[in-house]
């Protein structure tokens, strides 16, 4: 999600009762319905366009290594027929007939969401259409060979995407038991392989009410809304149990590993690092996760005692504070603490490197467990700097919901509810508490991003230094 936009949404949130009542002074509502879907519904009539999107608590988190990459296959499915409309065709002929320009689905690591904008005149047949196509899809042979090509040149493709073999080295490394489980993409061999009934599976046993959403925003009745989704959905029928398995290694890092990333999208002028270490899950340490929040917001504080840390040191060079950041992202199981710095290149990048990890691991640390850091004044700062930040991203209903089904998929209807109260009520020793269960002696992921040719000009020093190198050779999970 973007960082964090829970700061955003939450301090907006006014808790009332959650039986079809006003949530927030910016027009958002909430219904759960007999059979346990959630309705958000968000009223912005500045346009007359309604936003509709359907999300499914789903994706990478609950895979296995069998099925790495097929609900993102299912995602690719779901626009090439159902129960009413036949084919891609007639599906395609459907999303016309609705004046729509743009439609989509995306596969995350905690959900796997659709979405259009329809004229607010077709509310009722752009509602309609996502029901016959999340509950009715007919996985033809013909078009899922079809698409099973198209998944897999995707697949392909991304594996000389630096992005997405920097991410790929994160899950290989941070975690090792199960990597696929924050690979969306999954394998050629498993995409190549799949099967209808292996679909008609996911969709059995993941594509239920009591595990999905339906957000609704624009120039839209609240009340109106929740009537045409009961007729709509109220007969989508729930299931039992949905399986779900947390991560559970924390610190699966025995000792610090040491990495060399040469990115073609990395200046010779700079040397960037990063520390990456595993963070609370929202679905087994919520608990964790204020005082997460919290220190991220901390680290933000461009004259604070972190960044004036780091923009102090002479070796390091750092131009501005905006070139130092830290955050903690919430997810369901792979929660994820990032620190980094953009640092100018005016001597051994190794040399660099190294003192920008002893400095936080014997002067950084050591400083986020006392007043400096999560003092009185500071956590005032901290806080008044999230009020001043709540009206971000949300000037658009469709905006405002995209991050709204992120943050729910990840954390559920429970934490979204309590998550203002409780935040409210974060102390300087929940900050400390955080630091030292997940920082203190905790074993991470460095990594130095540099150009390739100034990794060739180094890459001697590199490797006496016990640095690995990330390529696209070593960084993916399924390659041996």
């Amino acid at each position: 999600m973007t960082k964090r936009l829970f700061f955003l949404l939450f301090s907006l949130l006014l808790l009332f009762p959650l039986s079809a009542k006003k949530m927030s002074q910016q027009g958002l509502y909430h219904y759960t319905l007999d059979n346990g879907l959630t309705l958000f519904v968000m009223e912005n009539n500045s346009a007359p366009l309604a936003f509709i999107m359907i999300t499914v608590r789903a994706g990478a988190v609950t895979q296995s290594a069998e099925n790495a990459g097929l609900f993102h296959l299912y995602e690719h499915m779901m626009f090439k027929g159902n129960a009413k409309y036949p084919d891609q065709k007639a599906t395609m002929a459907a999303l016309n007939e609705m004046g729509i320009s743009e439609w989509n689905g995306f596969t995350a690591t905690d959900e796997v969401s659709y979405y259009f904008t329809v004229p607010a005149k077709m509310l009722r047949q752009g509602l309609a259409f996502w029901s016959y196509a999340i509950r009715t899809p007919r996985m033809e042979a013909q078009e899922l060979a079809n698409e099973k090509e198209v998944v897999v040149s995707e697949i392909t493709g991304n594996m000389t995407n630096p992005g997405r073999i920097m991410y790929a080295a994160l899950g290989k490394h941070l975690f090792p038991e199960k990597p696929w489980r924050r690979d969306t993409s999954g394998t050629v061999e498993i995409v190549r392989a799949a099967s209808a009934e292996q679909l008609k599976d996911i969709q059995s046993t993941y594509y239920v009410p009591n595990n999905a959403a339906v957000f609704v925003g624009g120039d839209v009745s609240h009340d109106e809304v929740y009537r045409l989704v009961k007729e709509i959905y109220g007969d989508w029928k729930k299931t039992d149990s949905i399986p779900f398995e947390p991560v559970p290694a924390k610190n699966p890092l025995p000792n610090l590993q040491k990495f060399v990333y040469p990115d073609a999208r990395s200046s010779d002028s700079f040397v960037q690092v990063g520390y990456y270490l595993r963070g609370p899950d929202a679905e087994t340490d919520a608990a964790d996760t204020y005082g997460a929040d919290m220190w991220g917001a901390l680290l933000q504080k461009p004259d604070g005692s972190y960044k004036t840390l780091f923009k102090n040191d002479e070796i390091l060079a750092i131009p501005d504070t905006n070139y130092i950041s830290g955050y903690y992202s919430t997810e369901r199981a792979s929660g994820l603490i990032q620190l980094s710095s953009v640092m100018q290149n005016d001597r051994s990048p190794v040399e660099k490197a190294e003192h920008w990890l002893e400095l936080f691991l014997t002067k950084a640390v050591p400083l986020m467990q006392t007043d400096a850091f999560f003092g009185a004044d500071a956590l005032a700062d901290a806080k008044a700097m999230l009020e001043n930040n709540k009206y971000y991203e949300v000037e658009t209903a469709e905006g405002f919901l995209r991050s709204l089904s992120n943050l729910w998929a990840s954390s559920g209807l429970d934490y979204f509810v309590s998550y203002d109260k409780k935040m409210q009520k974060v102390r300087g020793k929940d900050v400390k508490s955080f630091v030292q269960k997940y920082l203190v002696d905790k074993k991470g992921m460095f990594v130095v991003f540099v150009s390739p040719q100034l990794y060739e000009a180094n890459k001697a020093d590199f490797a006496a230094a016990g640095y690995q190198v990330i390529n696209a050779e070593n960084a993916f999970w399924w390659k041996k």
